[in-house]
């Protein structure tokens, strides 16, 4: 049948090649430079204007040698450092100027191909949720542009009926959904190497900022504004005053930053330390960063990961920087205390060799007639967190004595401001100190069962020397609600906890799917085929997670496209009705005739005249090309009636 409006299919290809590039682009923005970037965009704005307009297109010849030319720009900017990125470049600009040429058939394809070329080298960058987004969004839209492709490579000038168009694309659909059980089939028993083939071709996407051996004072406050995650942790929930992940101990301070010394880090026993307290298991997944330290709730004894050195302060850390997202296993404890049979206290009694008088009266006048360490502990606490000082990221005392500004002239800082003077003031009095930096609190998603860490949490703690063992010190009076979720939170919030949930478990299931892995699902199949077992009782939660949910969703997905499939026009309804009409008095139109022809065929005369007015009346209005009117829908339904 004859639809009311028709589109030439022409224009359906391009707009659908156009997103296609537009894709290709999108995977790749954010790893490319601003100049290749514009330069794209200006370009395909171009190309659109000489499309719409079709009165000009770019010679040939002319593009061809541009086209050569960025080929051999790209391959002299290659570098071994960074190869990816300058071909992703190259790449992009030959995209643009296949969009500008007066496309054809090789065209299209050759501008699918580079965009599907973008596509994997945005995968050798970086493997994310996006990269899956735009994954499926291509190939959905490859398999309807190839098939009107086919189409127009045969009749340039062809127009269908929106409806029609509608059709072909929702069955070009189907091409990609039957192949994606095959596929999910592949990725999950194609062998799996431990050696990252690819890995000398990737960038890796680090954090701007880190912990690193020498912390100044100041320098946090930099990560604390960074709001995006550091690691993520599958745990269960925990009491929040828990909530302090251990990364560096800092030991000596020349009086503006604190490093740790290579004494520190030279060991690697821990089995001098007494731990007791309740065991707390997670698996984390850490982001790149600057450095080589792990993160792990504190106290943590045991991690599982190769290549990792750990150390007498219950820190531990890798041979390198963390260049890639890494998954690790941590058994913490929640401890009160970190008992030490012996430690170096001349190390962590330490203080700068221009110390300030100041700050040495301070600290007698605050000790003075205690005779025990957590007197003195208790007293210099009280003072810092009981006093005038305030908990502030801006305008923080940088100088050659930032110690002394932050406690006598500016009188507020951020955390490693009030740790640091906690640590001397302890130094002075007789306690040994050291400090403790990591991050602090976090957001748990119920969903997921993992806390989120961002960076903007980085906190830095003191811990003291007492006759209990090190015990945890934290003077810094920011509110807890700036390190840990609070009950209620705007929409918007809880919309990016969800995008996490989904990014966590790409990460968790897809990123991380590995041949240890693989191993263990063959080997649960193979004890399960060994050894079935034939359980009576059902868990109904596992059953809906597992079986009934997805069923349901698949069916839904189903019934959505067969309704959508199968829409009828008005038109289409009353012809269906009128030959039900028909069907019901013995007559049953053939598939070759027309509504005339069938309509002559009707013996008896009455009825014959009746649908003939029908017809008559209905191809009046339905050969003028025209949408029709409600008036006169009600006008054939009345003749039907």
């Amino acid at each position: 049948m004859k639809s009311s409006s028709k589109i030439k299919i022409e224009v359906i290809v391009k707009i659908i090649t156009y997103i296609i590039g537009l894709i290709g682009f999108l995977s790749v923005f954010k790893h490319i430079s601003f100049i290749y970037s514009a330069a794209f965009i200006v370009l395909c704005l171009l190309a659109v204007y000489f499309d719409y307009k079709k009165s000009f297109h770019m010679p040939r010849w002319f593009l061809n040698l541009t086209a050569l030319a960025v080929i051999l720009l790209s391959l002299f900017r290659l570098s071994l450092d960074n190869p990816v990125v300058s071909a992703v470049e190259g790449l992009l600009i030959l995209l643009s100027i296949k969009f500008l040429e007066e496309k054809k058939f090789r065209d299209y394809m050759q501008i699918y191909l580079i965009s599907l070329f973008l596509l994997s080298g945005s995968a050798l960058l970086t493997i994310d949720i996006e990269f899956s987004i735009y994954f499926l969004i291509m190939i959905f839209m490859l398999a309807i542009s190839i098939v009107l492709l086919t189409y127009y490579s045969q009749e340039p000038d062809l127009e269908l009926p929106k409806s029609t168009i509608i059709k072909i694309a929702l069955k070009s659909l189907l091409i990609p959904l039957i192949s994606m059980p095959m596929t999910l089939f592949l990725f999950v028993m194609l062998p799996r190497t431990s050696y990252p083939f690819f890995n000398f071709l990737n960038r890796a996407e680090k954090a701007k900022t880190g912990f690193t051996d020498n912390v100044r004072l100041g320098s946090v406050s930099g990560i604390q504004e960074d709001a995006t995650a550091i690691f993520r942790a599958h745990m269960e929930k925990i009491d929040e005053r828990h909530l302090y992940w251990r990364g560096i101990v800092l030991d000596y301070f020349d009086g503006a930053s604190w490093k740790s010394t290579d004494g520190v880090r030279g060991g690697d026993e821990i089995s001098t330390l007494i731990l007791k307290g309740e065991k707390v298991r997670q698996t984390i997944y850490l982001e790149p960063y600057e450095h080589r330290y792990i993160f792990a709730l504190d106290k943590p004894y045991l991690i599982t990961l190769n290549d990792i050195k750990k150390y007498g302060d219950l820190t531990f850390s890798l041979s390198k920087e963390v260049d890639k997202r890494i998954r690790y296993d941590v058994v913490s404890i929640l401890s009160d205390a970190i008992s030490e049979i012996d430690i170096d206290k001349e190390r962590y009694l330490q203080l700068p060799e221009n110390i300030s008088s100041e700050i040495m009266d301070i600290v007698k006048g605050l000790t003075s007639g205690r005779n025990s360490k957590e007197e003195n502990i208790k007293s210099v606490l009280t003072f810092l967190k009981g006093g005038n000082y305030k908990y502030s990221l801006q305008n923080l005392p940088v100088s050659k004595t930032p110690l002394e500004d932050f406690l006598f002239k500016y009188k507020h800082g951020n955390c490693e401001y009030f740790a640091s003077a906690m640590a001397v003031m302890l130094r002075i009095s007789g306690v040994p100190a050291r400090l403790v930096g990591g991050y602090r609190g976090g957001y748990y998603n119920d969903i997921g069962k993992y806390y989120l860490v961002p960076q903007k949490n980085a906190h830095v703690w003191v811990e003291a020397y007492t006759d209990k063992g090190w015990i945890r010190l934290d003077p810094t009076p920011a509110s807890i609600e700036g390190f840990v979720s609070p009950h209620k939170r705007d929409i918007l919030f809880k919309i990016r906890l969800v995008l996490d949930t989904i990014n966590y478990y790409w990460n968790a299931f897809v990123i991380s799917y590995d041949f240890e892995k693989q191993l263990s699902l063959f080997h649960k199949i193979q004890s399960g085929i060994r050894k079935p077992e034939i359980k009576l009782s059902i868990n109904k939660e596992k059953l809906i997670k597992y079986l009934v949910i997805p069923a349901v969703l698949s069916l839904s997905v189903f019934m959505l496209y067969v309704l959508i499939s199968s829409r009828k026009t008005e038109e289409e309804r009353l012809i269906a009705l009128f030959l039900k009409k028909m069907e019901r008095h013995g007559y049953k139109k053939g598939k070759s005739e027309g509504l005339e022809e069938f309509v002559a065929g009707i013996r008896e005369e009455e009825l014959k005249q009746l649908a003939y007015r029908f017809v008559e009346e209905f191809e009046s209005h339905y050969y003028k090309d025209r949408k029709f009117t409600k008036e006169e829908i009600n006008r054939l339904k009345s003749m039907l009636k």
